[in-house]
């Protein structure tokens, strides 16, 4: 069962920012392991049974739903070798999977948040989802977030919005990634069982969004 994250968890996020190197971490892998990814798979494993009940296919393995906390610096100007935060995805097994729409929770010593969208872009979705609002937007009320949520798009600037698009659906229209995010920034919460509680009810009050991504995924993809 989960029991809650411990103060030991914000401690070590705090103390990886200040010690950012292979030396701190080695000398502290059994922290990281009983303070943070721990707990992490333990709270994976406690919401499976909701996540599964919302898709069937969704990857709930925690060690492969869990990131990892090194960091991938080839590309990156900050060369720090760890994330001072931490995420799991649920995500389908199947082609690039940050293109596929996911449930996720992430967590770092200023709080946490879950939610479900995309997180590169993926222009068949999207395109699938501008010709659903063109042709049924009355089917669309997915789209609206669920009570205690917030929506986050990034959009393309130049794309021009047909006049017949619903007021309600016009910042959906020219959209390359989205997702619905509910911050918690309740330490209390975070430190009892009750969190596990809460991610499940976040994710049932996103099915009908998740459901709708995936069926449009599916569909542009036959």
């Amino acid at each position: 069962m989960f029991p809650g994250f411990s103060d030991r968890m914000f401690e070590f996020f705090l103390a990886l920012q200040f010690n950012n190197n292979r030396e701190f971490f080695h000398e502290n892998h059994a922290w990281y392991e009983e303070a943070v990814r721990n707990p992490l798979y333990r709270l994976i494993e406690e919401v499976t049974p909701v996540v599964l009940d919302i898709d069937p296919l969704l990857e709930t393995r925690p060690v492969k739903a869990l990131c990892r906390i090194n960091r991938d610096t080839r590309y990156a100007r900050d060369k720090s070798p760890y994330r001072t935060y931490m995420w799991f995805t649920f995500r389908r097994r199947q082609g690039e999977q940050k293109m596929q729409p996911g449930l996720y929770f992430d967590i770092s010593a200023q709080g946490a948040s879950l939610g479900m969208g995309i997180y590169l872009e993926n222009r068949p979705l999207m395109d699938s989802l501008r010709r659903r609002i063109l042709l049924e937007p009355q089917a669309l009320g997915a789209l609206t977030p669920p009570k205690g949520f917030s929506l986050e798009l990034q959009s393309f600037k130049r794309m021009a919005v047909p006049e017949q698009v619903p007021e309600a659906l016009k910042i959906w229209y020219p959209a390359r990634t989205f997702y619905f995010f509910q911050d918690i920034q309740d330490f209390t919460l975070l430190k009892r069982s009750e969190l596990a509680q809460t991610l499940a009810q976040g994710y049932r009050a996103l099915k009908p969004a998740y459901l709708l991504f995936r069926e449009m995924l599916d569909n542009a993809c036959d």
